[in-house]
């Protein structure tokens, strides 16, 4: 659930850069995507188009090998560098998990 991610993997991993914006810079990555709570990375990942990539959502629910965060946590996005910045990378069983939960649905 997202829940498990948030506890897991997005919170102690991904919210002390993707912060959210505190003022104009909601159009600036790492500030531009809010993972601070469940709540947060729901309304910044699912179905919201990437920075790098418009054309490619962050979440496409259903769909993990078009989704963008996918990508980017793999180290195949087109664009930037791979997530979590600078490493240690997510491990295998953690990116299949998202897959899955992508690829059920992505939901809250």
């Amino acid at each position: 659930t997202l829940g498990w991610f948030q506890a897991n993997v997005f919170g102690p991993r991904c919210a002390g850069l993707h912060t959210g914006p505190t003022s104009n810079d909601a159009i600036n990555l790492p500030a531009a995507m809010d993972l601070t709570t469940a709540s947060a990375t729901f309304a910044s990942l699912v179905g919201v188009a990437s920075l790098q990539a418009p054309s490619v959502l962050r979440v496409q629910a259903g769909n993990p090998a078009n989704s963008y965060v996918v990508q980017k946590i793999e180290g195949t996005a087109g664009f930037g560098q791979r997530m979590p910045l600078g490493g240690p990378f997510l491990d295998q069983p953690t990116i299949d998990a998202i897959r899955l939960w992508i690829s059920a649905g992505a939901n809250q």
